[in-house]
């Protein structure tokens, strides 16, 4: 098949360490033509290396009639627009993760790419890492039975003095927004829709580049929340913490897993002992333009997140239906939006909203 062509909209960390490999990969199915960023010396270093055309304004990419398609790996905040505007261009839509800060961006994203015949999909990677994969095959096969109890750990350090954008809401959409929003659809793919959520969020004064504490985002959340088809799962993130901790993983009622990187660990009532899957760094010819070292470390990110690239332009192609269309974006979103509004009034809050 011919490649697509695609414009990037955004080039910074997230698309140069997670993108730009799919897009050196000989197997890809799209060719980069051009390349949108504010910072026109990393525009320009980037377009150099996939021979693309670059652009400060990203409205003049998307009026070049000859792109199919747009990646775009910017902050929160512009999604929207970026969004919409793309959509009045003709050109499908792939949006790094928040695909926007609250419900009502997602319905005007999902709206206007409906309305213009493009697709809207979110990069979720962790759908496509092999320890989550492998928890989903032994939800699905019923190894494990039905849910009891889900947790998610996610107690660390983010530093304060960069990523200004971060701790803004109206630039980040929150820290459940904004990085939470991983594990919230990998529980919404792995134990099926929520029908509460209890939310309590703090914000500990760290200086830096927080705003002052009345405007910053939450650094700290618990979240409680029940399955429409039973179960529970506990959620506890923090970018507050000096001292971290982290895991996750569920009790089912025929047994119990927890992930590893990029594996899983799990046993039934009647298995003798635990299994164990890790997924081994393969030894062929994929990810090579990676250094040795970092393919060897990195790999499975790389490869989980050329998976949802991959995946996006299959389903332009008529190769594949969507997993991770604009209604499974906004999902999440609404999870984390259920959760900010029972913070605020301090009871649990019933989904839909």
């Amino acid at each position: 098949m011919d490649r697509i062509k695609v414009g990037i909209i955004g080039c910074g960390g997230i698309f140069r360490n997670l993108h730009a490999p799919y897009y050196e990969e000989p197997t890809r199915r799209a060719e980069i033509v051009a390349i949108a960023d504010l910072n026109e010396a990393s525009v320009n270093e980037q377009a150099a290396r996939f021979n693309a055309q670059g652009y400060t304004d990203y409205r003049h990419l998307l009026e070049r009639p000859d792109i199919d398609a747009v990646d775009v790996c910017v902050h929160p905040g512009p999604h929207r627009d970026i969004t919409l505007a793309a959509a009045d261009a003709g050109k499908h839509i792939l949006m790094e993760k928040p695909m926007c800060r609250n419900v009502a961006e997602g319905d005007e994203m999902i709206a206007a790419t409906a309305e213009a015949g493009v697709r809207l999909q979110v990069a979720y990677m962790m759908r496509f890492d092999p320890g989550h994969m492998k928890l989903k095959q032994l939800l699905q096969d019923g190894t494990l039975g039905t849910l009891q109890m889900a947790y998610s750990n996610q107690v660390g350090w983010f530093r304060p003095d960069t990523h200004p954008w971060l701790f803004i809401r109206e630039e980040s959409g929150g820290m459940l927004v904004e990085q939470a929003i991983h594990h919230l659809d990998i529980w919404l793919w792995l134990y099926g829709v929520a029908s509460s959520v209890y939310g309590y969020t703090s914000h500990v004064p760290l200086g830096g580049t927080y705003p002052e504490p009345e405007k910053a985002v939450e650094n700290n959340a618990v979240l409680v929340i029940h399955f429409k088809h039973g179960g529970v799962g506990m959620m506890i993130k923090s970018w507050a913490a000096e001292v971290g901790n982290s895991g996750n993983g569920m009790v089912g009622s025929n047994g119990s897993a927890t992930l590893l990187r990029h594996g899983i660990r799990w046993k039934t009532h009647d298995m003798p002992e635990a299994k164990e899957f890790v997924a081994p760094v393969p030894d062929d010819e994929t990810y090579r333009t990676l250094s040795p070292e970092r393919r060897q470390s990195r790999y499975w990110g790389v490869a989980a997140k050329g998976a949802s690239i991959d995946h996006w332009l299959k389903c332009i192609a008529g190769e594949e239906q969507p997993t991770t269309g604009g209604s499974i974006g906004r999902a999440g979103i609404e999870l984390a939006e259920a959760a900010y509004r029972s913070a605020a009034i301090g009871a649990a809050v019933s989904l839909p909203l």
